[in-house]
């Protein structure tokens, strides 16, 4: 049987643990000054909370992919464990972003016309080989493109 599992980057999962940190730092700071204003830590709180509802709940996944079906735990693998058999899923599309560390990668895996599953080189180390493991069992519906079709598609969650 075989089972592939994805592993993430290092750097990513630096970067959003430092920055969970923060809010508490700010909170720390507010509570040791008396001349600071709430205004900054609860900057920092609401910028953190858009970070991990609107990048880590919907791209960063640990993903398990077996024979006949995928076992997803979203919030970096500490959330509760889907599963979706293959047989199921309508395919998936795939998205090219480009940034300041270069250009990445990521499947989104639909069913019934609504993303389930992202996989993204930017955190997972080892995306090529999900790529073609998924390709394998999968259909593949292309690549999004336009930026109108990027952003609809990201809000159908």
């Amino acid at each position: 049987m075989v089972t592939l599992k994805s592993r993430f980057r290092i750097l990513p999962i630096l970067l959003i643990s430092i920055l969970s940190i923060f809010p508490f730092l700010a909170l720390y700071i507010y509570s040791i000054s008396p001349k600071e204003s709430l205004a900054f830590p609860l900057i920092v709180f609401i910028i953190v909370t858009y970070l991990w509802l609107a990048l880590v709940r919907t791209r960063v996944h640990k993903v398990i992919i077996e024979k006949n079906n995928i076992t997803v735990k979203r919030y970096y693998g500490l959330g509760r464990s889907i599963v979706y058999d293959f047989s199921k899923l309508d395919g998936f599309v795939v998205l090219f972003e480009s940034g300041r560390l270069g250009v990445s990668e990521s499947l989104f895996i639909l069913e019934k016309g609504k993303r389930v599953v992202c996989v993204c080189s930017y955190y997972i180390s080892n995306f090529n080989n999900l790529k073609l493991f998924l390709k394998e069992n999968l259909t593949d519906l292309g690549e999004i493109k336009g930026h109108d079709n990027i952003s609809e598609f990201l809000k159908n969650t």
